[in-house]
């Protein structure tokens, strides 16, 4: 269901074809909300004709025309009705705190290689989300002022990373120090 709503968020802040909406979804709630190509797609077909999006057809020199969708004004009733919903708090899911918490099966070395592989791709993604806080920062004072609110979840992103590193970082030195004493677990 979020999906939907996703959808209608990025184009209330701006109409676009689904290429264009592709693009801001993987720079901005592909961090918190995953979808696949094809079921965005889906999902803006399924909104135009339930008459919460508009599609006007852009002809494009040299190649196939372009779909540009913005919401009509059901759609903005209907997103605004959504945000007014509370949300439910939604838990953790995550398969390498599962391994952390069964890590005790497993050699020392071993948990510090899967640890740095993670660190390596949190690093990347808050590397990610540091480049987008600085473009947010790069839009007009006035675009700032109108999406301040929509640009929280980017800094919550961030000082998640943020969290999620100095916890690695300080569980590697851990390991580090069990693996020179040479502490393994009872593995099996």
């Amino acid at each position: 269901m979020s999906l939907r709503f996703a959808v209608l968020s990025l184009l209330d802040i701006e109409p676009g074809s689904g290429y264009d909406l592709k693009r801001r979804f993987e720079r901005s709630v592909n961090h918190f909300w995953s979808a696949s190509h094809q079921q965005m797609y889906r999902e803006l077909h399924k909104l135009h004709g339930e008459g919460l999006l508009d599609c006007v057809e852009e002809v494009q020199d040299g190649r196939p025309d372009k779909k540009v969708y913005s919401l009509t004004a059901a759609g903005r009733q209907a997103l605004e009705v959504w945000a007014a919903k509370p949300a439910a708090a939604q838990k953790i899911r995550d398969p390498f705190l599962i391994q952390v918490f069964a890590g005790h099966h497993l050699p020392l070395a071993q948990m510090r290689a899967e640890l740095e592989r993670h660190i390596e791709e949190h690093r990347h993604k808050l590397t990610t989300y540091e480049t987008q806080n600085a473009r947010f920062y790069r839009r007009p004072l006035e675009q700032q002022q109108k999406l301040w609110i929509s640009h929280q979840p980017l800094l919550l992103g961030i000082e998640t990373e943020k969290t999620w590193l100095r916890w690695a970082e300080q569980l590697l030195v851990k390991l580090d120090r069990e693996i020179a004493e040479g502490s393994e677990p009872n593995a099996h």
